[in-house]
């Protein structure tokens, strides 16, 4: 099997364009809106999108024969990406919750008494972050169980 299928190209493009949609249908900080959560369908989407993406992408990986150097390779450079990105969104969503005056129990906030997921803070939930999280996580979990499971050929 090839690593890149033509399966895995377009659910990878999906993903792309959830991401798209929830940065565009989630509400910047500075303005009022009243209108609910639109974001919301986009967001569980992208989950579903997310999840067909890390299943083709697991997949593939298991059809692959990856010698154990490179499986150490992989193992630590998705523990390095995964660790850079969670990183990162921490940031994000820090910035994030300062932009809109605190968490939802603070009165000053934009988004007090609304729940975490709301119409300002779709996007803590599904960006390039948590896609690059998703993506790291499924390369090391895979990577890691490839190195210490024996074949079966194996003495």
């Amino acid at each position: 099997m090839k690593l890149f299928s033509k399966q895995l190209i377009i659910s990878f493009l999906v993903c792309l364009l959830m991401l798209y949609l929830t940065e565009l249908f989630t509400i910047e900080p500075h303005v009022t809106s009243g209108n609910g959560n639109p974001g919301l369908l986009i967001i569980m989407l992208a989950a579903i999108s997310f999840l067909f993406f890390g299943r083709g992408l697991w997949k593939i990986l298991t059809n692959m024969s990856i010698p154990k150097r490179g499986l150490l390779f992989m193992s630590i450079g998705s523990l390095c990406i995964l660790s850079m990105s969670a990183f990162l969104e921490i940031i994000y969503v820090l910035d994030l919750i300062k932009q809109l005056g605190g968490p939802p129990s603070n009165i000053n906030s934009r988004i007090y008494r609304f729940s975490w997921i709301n119409q300002y803070t779709n996007t803590v939930y599904v960006n390039a972050y948590t896609l690059l999280i998703f993506i790291s996580s499924i390369l090391l979990i895979y990577s890691i169980q490839k190195l210490f499971t024996k074949t079966r050929g194996a003495s």
